[in-house]
């Protein structure tokens, strides 16, 4: 059920496609302005992107038109600035900020990206180049160039002056305090700015202790890093600790949201993050690897279940456990293994730790495993009562499979990703197709194995 807000949004879209079919450029222009920007960037993803850029084309200024290109999908953004003539793709990105404007540039082709940067002035194009130089997932590849430094030796009323002076710096958390040579040397909070005297100089009252990264810094430690620390931004330094931006909030955001879909995804076996308007064959290339491995698992699953084709034709019952084995030992590996990736994600599990880990999750699947293997038991004691005299050695056979599929699939699930982010391989790909394969093979074999014992 849609929120109150997409609601309102998609008659928005109603109301601009009627208007938009009549050209009516007013009407649209009143919509474009008044509506927030984010709201605005949502609306026009129901649009192709020749109308979105015929719609945008009635904002106000190509400030409004930066705005909402900014909240928009990088891909969309990029699609809509390849339709636009040079000279005003140019007018509108020199309205973003830096990093803002490397985004946008780095998602078009080298030729696009090329003309666009040589028609931009030559400081403002010098700027965006360095930022294209950085890994687009590391911290030089996510910071904005545009931060305030002080000098150590400067006044409070001087630092007040140069903020003045840069009213065209978007969010200004902090004042970073840098040395004669550039080195970061200290921070000082707006609070401390405004609420200490004019003719205190700065690095008295300085917090020389500052939490900085590297250029090279991979964005996810970054988003870490300011989440542990509850910052608003966080400085950017180069090899010899001089200052070259900062890491504000709202890019920490993006890329919380951005690893945790792309985690997402693999942990599906769905491939990596693609875009919202990729085509099919490219879903298929994408999901194909994964869906193999899942068939692979189900073809040697069936060789497993033919092997005991002599017990299953003495007693027929028992097929009807076979799926809810399977699916039992199935959840809690998939509970074991939410856990674990999480653990290692957000580094609440550590590598060194990884035996405490697994005997944890082998103590949560043991005594899952004893109460639902019992009830299963109990569910197997009554169907198989009357069919045949070896109903309770059947009974027990499904409880203690049972328990035994459920202890191994949280061995299994919590090893894997752990054995994963060992040799350095994203632990997320352990998931879906590798696990739960894993688990049903092992699952099936168990069943089997224990009537076999049994019986």
């Amino acid at each position: 059920m849609q929120t109150t807000h997409q609601q309102k949004n998609y008659r928005y879209y109603g109301t601009l496609r009627r208007l938009l079919n009549r050209k009516a450029g007013p009407n649209i222009r009143k919509i474009v302005d008044k509506t927030h920007p984010a709201d605005m960037a949502q609306i026009l993803s129901y649009f192709t992107a020749e109308d979105k850029l015929g719609i945008i084309r009635y904002a106000k200024d190509d400030r409004r038109r930066a705005e909402i290109l900014r909240e928009m999908q990088l891909e969309s953004a990029a699609e809509m600035v390849l339709l636009m003539q040079v000279p005003q793709a140019v007018a509108i990105i020199l309205e973003m900020s830096t990093d803002d404007q490397a985004d946008l540039l780095g998602s078009l082709d080298e030729q696009h990206a090329n003309a666009i940067i040589a028609a931009m002035p030559k400081d403002e194009s010098d700027d965006v180049q360095e930022l294209l130089r950085y890994d687009e997932n590391s911290a030089g590849g996510i910071m904005n160039p545009d931060v305030l430094a002080i000098h150590m030796d400067s006044t409070i009323a001087e630092a007040i002056k140069v903020v003045q002076d840069h009213e065209d710096v978007d969010m200004i958390f902090y004042l970073y305090v840098v040395d004669d040579h550039g080195s970061l040397c200290g921070v000082l909070s707006l609070r401390h700015l405004v609420i200490s005297k004019p003719d205190v100089v700065i690095k008295h009252i300085m917090n020389p202790n500052v939490v900085s990264v590297r250029t090279e810094e991979d964005q996810e430690d970054v988003a870490r890093l300011v989440t542990r620390y509850d910052f608003l931004a966080i400085p950017v330094v180069d090899d010899t600790n001089n200052l070259v931006g900062a890491v504000t909030v709202d890019d920490v955001i993006d890329v919380i949201a951005e690893e945790a879909t792309e985690d997402f995804l693999k942990m599906a076996g769905a491939g990596e993050e693609q875009e919202e308007n990729a085509s099919a064959f490219k879903h298929v290339l994408g999901r194909a690897p994964w869906l193999f491995a899942a068939l692979v698992g189900g073809i040697a699953t069936s060789f497993v279940i033919r092997n005991f084709e002599d017990t299953l034709s003495t007693y027929l019952s028992l097929a009807a456990f076979i799926p809810v084995i399977i699916g039992m030992a199935g959840n809690v590996g998939t509970q074991s293994l939410a856990v674990v990736v999480r653990g290692l994600a957000t580094r609440q599990i550590k590598i060194k730790q990884a035996w405490q880990t697994i005997s944890n999750e082998i103590l949560v699947g043991t005594l899952l495993g004893c109460l639902y293997g019992a009830i299963l038991g109990a569910v197997g004691l009554w169907q198989f009562s009357g069919n045949t005299p070896m109903a309770f050695n059947l009974a027990i056979a499904v409880g203690a499979a049972t328990a035994t599929a459920m202890l191994l699939a949280a061995l299994v699930a919590s090893s894997i990703p752990l054995m994963f982010a060992r040799i350095n391989i994203d632990p997320a790909v352990a998931t879906g197709p590798f696990v739960t394969t894993a688990i049903d093979i092992l699952g099936v074999t168990i069943y089997f194995t224990v009537v076999n014992l049994l019986v």
